[in-house]
């Protein structure tokens, strides 16, 4: 049985760190995520769970059942505890709060299990620090580009820096788990988007999660005097990132279920009257079908308009996660659960990146729980309601005691 009364507590503790109001700003590899991660590592070995940090700073805590020996393969079951930039409470951060409320009310219970649980709060999942979307989970399933600690923030600080901050060795690698350590990895996280709360039903299952390219774009034009030199004789590097923007939207929009983004851009030198020398911006592309196809065409405009324009472009990928179709044994177990609960829950295709594409991908079977969400995402406006997540920490614990055994 859920403790609804713990878990909306938990929500408002962990709220806390790195909030002010509904807003929450706790960026990957922070002290802000390092106090979320003790928060809830305390909690999780309150109830006897065997906890660590990997290299990667991930969590992880073990729960091992009576006879068990240490010998047996984990479920393991999860999120993300970092943000966006005044981000909101909800995203990632319910459900690692829904993973421990399960995995307690089935110690409540005295859930007779013959598997391990572990539970896993992933760092740095959203990237906006350094760039890299996925991290933890990439690390942990050796998917990480390389160099990748050599990264840096708009600080200065690295990757490998940021790392040894925490206390570990600053090499993210290190991390790497094979994916045969595990049976099954199971996540909960709000929709972030309208489906669910359109159609009056508090859970949904994901079948499948779009493909995800970040990369980061720099123009290189030439910096002059912004009152003596005439515009025939400029080289402009952020005219040029201006006419990429409109050709990322261009072509995004002409493909059915694609998404193009710049959210972040920057120019030097960033005076008023000096022609732009350099700009650098984000580039993220989603799309369920063809993303290799969007990502050529993107890239294709990127040297047309700056072969048209005189200036030149380099582009460092940051990530790249196919479209990943999750399990579909684990899909059923999870539309039992929420059946169990009252709700005939839909399977529905995430817009949005997780982690749990990193095990689906490597080959562990990988089943998403959504529960509902409103106000948008990456926001302080969003919102899910405490039923609705008691309802989805039911549901995910009789999923994780029909997996555990």
């Amino acid at each position: 049985m859920i403790d609804r009364a713990r878990l909306e507590r938990r929500m408002g503790e962990l709220a806390r760190i790195g909030g002010t109001g509904t807003s929450v700003t706790r960026l990957g590899l922070s002290s802000e995520e390092q106090r979320a991660r003790d928060l809830v590592g305390g909690w999780l070995a309150a109830r006897g769970a065997r906890v660590h940090r990997d290299p990667a700073a991930n969590l992880w805590a073990r729960f091992e059942p009576p006879g068990a020996g240490g010998q047996s393969l984990p479920i393991v079951v999860g999120s993300h505890l970092d943000s966006v930039p005044e981000g909101g409470r909800f995203d990632g951060a319910l459900g690692v709060l829904c993973a421990v409320e399960a995995v307690e009310s089935l110690l409540d219970a005295k859930s007779e299990l013959r598997r391990p649980i572990e539970v896993v709060a992933w760092a740095d999942e959203e990237g906006a620090r350094f760039g890299v979307g996925l991290f933890g989970s990439t690390a942990a399933f050796g998917r990480l580009a390389a160099n990748v600690a050599e990264r840096h923030d708009r600080a200065g600080t690295s990757i490998a820096d940021a790392l040894r901050a925490l206390g570990e060795h600053g090499d993210p690698a290190l991390a790497r788990r094979g994916p045969k350590e595990f049976v099954a990895y199971c996540e909960l996280h709000i929709e972030q988007g309208p489906r669910l709360d359109q159609a009056g039903l508090a859970l949904g299952v994901v079948d499948a999660i779009v493909g995800i390219y970040h990369a980061r774009v720099t123009v290189r034009g030439r910096a002059d005097h912004a009152g003596a030199t005439v515009m025939t004789a400029r080289a402009d590097a952020l005219a040029a990132a201006a006419e990429i923007v409109l050709e990322v939207e261009r072509i995004a929009r002409s493909r059915a279920d694609a998404v193009g983004t710049v959210g972040e851009i920057a120019v030097r030198p960033g005076a008023k009257n000096v022609v732009p020398g350099e700009c650098v911006f984000s580039l993220d592309l989603r799309t369920a079908h063809g993303l290799d196809s969007l990502v050529h065409d993107t890239l294709a405009a990127v040297e047309r308009v700056t072969h048209a324009r005189g200036v030149s472009a380099s582009i460092d990928e940051l990530a790249r996660v196919s479209a990943t179709t999750l399990d579909e044994r684990i899909r059923g177990v999870l539309k039992r659960a929420a059946k169990s609960v009252g709700v005939d829950a839909p399977e529905l295709t995430s817009g949005a990146g997780h982690d749990a594409q990193n095990p689906a991908l490597a080959g562990v079977p990988t089943g998403m729980l959504f529960v509902r969400s409103t106000g948008g995402s990456h926001t302080p406006r969003e919102f899910a309601s405490i039923d609705d997540a008691a309802v989805g920490a039911e549901a995910l614990a009789i999923a994780l005691r029909e997996l555990a055994s």
